[in-house]
C-alpha cells in the first residue's frame, strides 16, 4: 500500500461515544469480528473539559500530548497517568474507565492516541525531534512543528530525494503494510532548524 498524506484539520471530526470529547481518525486496521471493530486505531482527540474516557476491554492504549495544557488520568486500581508538556507520552490499559482531568493552555487540549487489540498488535508512540529511521508493519507520522521529509527505504523503490514526502505542521502521512504484513522501513528527516514530529509504529503479533 502506498503512503497516504493527510491534513489533520481536513479529517472528519466525530464525537466520542460517551460525549466527552471529539476525535479525528487518522488510520485503522479493520477487525473481521468482535469488539472493538479494529485491530489497531490511530486518532487525535480534542478535549475541552475534564471528562471520562470510554473503557475498551482487551485494548492497550498510548497517548501523546500535542500542545499546551496538562492532563491527569486516574482509574481505580491503576497508576496515575500524567502528561504535562507537549511531546509527553503515556501508556495505559484500556480496560479501566479512566477519568481525565485537564488544565487547558487556552485552546482545547489535543492528544494523539493509539489503541491496539492486546495479543494482535503492539504500538510505540514517540515525539521525534531529530532525524531517525523506523521499521514497522505500519507507520503514521504527524508534523507538529517545523518541516519534515519522509523517505521510503524499501529496496525495490531505490529511494531518491525527489520522491520523498514533504510535511509541514498539521500534516502527516500513513503507511499500512496490511494485508501483506511486510515490514515498512523509512527515514524521517527534519528540514527546519527546529520542530518536532509525532510518530506511531505498529507491529503485528
Amino acid at each position: 500500500m502506498a503512503w497516504r498524506v493527510f491534513a489533520l484539520d481536513a479529517l472528519p471530526d466525530e464525537p466520542w461515544r460517551n460525549g466527552g470529547g471529539r476525535t479525528r481518525t487518522i488510520a485503522m486496521q479493520a477487525r473481521k469480528d468482535g469488539e472493538p471493530r479494529w485491530d489497531w486505531r490511530i486518532s487525535v482527540a480534542t478535549i475541552e473539559q475534564s471528562a471520562p474516557f470510554s473503557a475498551f476491554p482487551g485494548v492497550d492504549r498510548a497517548s501523546l500530548l500535542l500542545g499546551a495544557g496538562q492532563i491527569e488520568l486516574t482509574a481505580i486500581g491503576e497508576p496515575v497517568v500524567l502528561m504535562h508538556r507537549p511531546g509527553d507520552v503515556a501508556a495505559y490499559r484500556g480496560d479501566a474507565p479512566w477519568q481525565a482531568k485537564i488544565r487547558r493552555g487556552g485552546l482545547p487540549l489535543s492528544l494523539l492516541n493509539v489503541m491496539t487489540w492486546r495479543g494482535v498488535a503492539t504500538a510505540r508512540l514517540q515525539a521525534v525531534r531529530e532525524g531517525t529511521t523506523f521499521t514497522a508493519h505500519a507507520l503514521a507520522v504527524l508534523a507538529v512543528e517545523g518541516h519534515w521529509r519522509v523517505v521510503d527505504l524499501r529496496p525495490e523503490l531505490a529511494p531518491r530525494p525527489d520522491d520523498a514526502l514533504l510535511l509541514s505542521a498539521g500534516h502527516g502521512a500513513v503507511r499500512d503494510a496490511a494485508p501483506t504484513r511486510s515490514i515498512t522501513p523509512c527515514r524521517i528527516e527534519r528540514l527546519s532548524n527546529a520542530g518536532w514530529l509525532a510518530a506511531v509504529t505498529i507491529d503485528l503479533n
